[in-house]
């Protein structure tokens, strides 16, 4: 997880390595990789991998494919005749950070500017193990004829998170000054100065409105097999939920699909004040509503 617990009864997004000011973690990781399986007939096969982590553990100004990248190449690599495609899942509030590592864990990373550990070594190394789990079920999936596929979108509505009066001065002040590049002049550092500049952004962006946002939400259906599709990046809790949707052999919770409307933080987030929650455009109460409208999309498809 990227969200902790401090023993000042605070929350903290990436509140640093080895911090002995850190509690516990806001919730729980969801270490399962989904994996779906597609033999053609006259074609290759095709691996359709989903797992629930932040790529952005590589750092620096540069693209990269990051994890997700390193995992399709050592899958294809191993795998003749298969193609490998990789499906983000539930993963707001997770990343690539362990905050208390043990001997060897920190190799090929270095501090960012937020707290963060991160190294292109170290994207190789989450790519091989994701890329790991995958080879190990290959060869023993359970078989199904299918021909075809269902699928279907709503347009879900939620409440814009909106500033009150009050919080506005402020939010032009902080946001003024990071936009004319006078962030020391700000009491803040690393992980808690990203936190107040996005929190302070989000104010001034929501002044006028919009009141509401409307977000498409799909669900398809191969089979027994579902995925679910968000356009913004949902914390892990709202995956957890989907996949116990009833009815299916796997439920594929997807991030960023079809857009990248921010974060979709649980409710203690909000009530806690996490970086996800002070940046979201969404009002709390949000996950609860991705939930149970997958949740329908998923139970029209049976």
């Amino acid at each position: 997880m990227n969200i902790f617990y401090m023993k000042d009864g605070s929350i903290r997004t990436n509140p640093g390595v080895n911090n002995p000011d850190i509690l516990e973690p806001l919730g729980d990781v969801d270490e399962r990789v989904n994996v779906l399986r597609i033999d053609q007939k006259c074609g290759k096969s095709i691996v359709y991998v989903n797992f629930g982590d932040h790529a952005d553990t590589v750092g620096g100004c540069k693209i990269s494919a990051d994890w997700p990248g390193f995992t399709r190449r050592m899958v294809e690599k191993a795998l003749d005749n298969t193609r490998c495609v990789f499906f983000n899942g539930a993963q707001g509030d997770v990343n690539h950070v362990n905050v208390w590592p043990k001997p060897g864990d920190s190799n090929d990373m270095v501090r960012d500017f937020d707290d963060v550990d991160r190294g292109y070594g170290h994207a190789r190394h989450m790519g091989n193990v994701v890329a790991g789990a995958v080879l190990q079920v290959y060869d023993k999936v359970a078989w199904f004829d299918e021909t075809s596929i269902r699928s279907v979108t709503k347009i879900v509505r939620i409440l814009s998170n909106r500033p009150t009066p009050e919080e506005l001065p402020e939010a032009h002040r902080i946001n003024d000054l990071h936009n004319a590049g006078r962030d020391n002049e700000l009491p803040y550092e690393g992980m808690m100065l990203t936190s107040v500049v996005a929190d302070a952004a989000r104010k001034v962006m929501l002044e006028n409105g919009p009141d509401y946002f409307d977000v498409p939400v799909s669900a398809i259906a191969i089979g027994n097999v579902a995925m679910v599709t968000i356009p913004g990046e949902p914390f892990t809790e709202i995956g957890r939920e989907l996949k116990k949707a009833e009815g299916w052999d796997m439920v594929m919770p997807m991030c960023l699909t079809d857009a990248g409307a921010g974060y979709y933080p649980v409710m203690q987030a909000y009530v806690e004040g996490g970086y996800e929650a002070r940046a979201s455009r969404f009002k709390a109460g949000v996950a609860e509503i991705m939930i149970d409208e997958g949740k329908q999309l998923l139970a029209s498809l049976r």
